[in-house]
């Protein structure tokens, strides 16, 4: 029975030791770039139903990242409802605006 808590104790402490190792090597090699250059559009259409889902795991590709700076949600046909949902999108997360096709190269150039 002794034998079974020495293997599990090991097993953890090498299971610990190694995240640790990773998050060290990871915060050494993976410098995050000094700017977010990158812009998404996001076309929105409808009631933008899996709209939210999508700004999220950017958002998420953002803060984890550091690969998608500005993310455009582009009026492609949206509802009143899809409209809302945006807007309040953009209020949620800074770096979320909701823009007209027209207005695309205003962002990129």
């Amino acid at each position: 029975m002794r034998l079974w808590q020495d293997g599990i104790i090991a097993l953890l402490a090498s299971i610990g030791t190694a995240t640790l190792l990773w998050a060290a090597v990871q915060a050494l090699i993976f410098v995050p770039p000094r700017h977010q250059d990158a812009v998404v559009l996001v076309s929105a259409r409808g009631d933008g139903e899996d709209l939210e889902a999508q700004v999220r795991a950017l958002i998420l590709m953002r803060e984890d990242q550091r690969v998608v700076g500005e993310v455009l949600l582009v009026d492609c046909g949206l509802t009143e409802e899809g409209r809302t949902l945006c807007r309040l999108l953009s209020r949620q997360y800074r770096r979320v605006t909701l823009i007209a096709p027209e207005d695309i190269p205003k962002y990129v150039t």
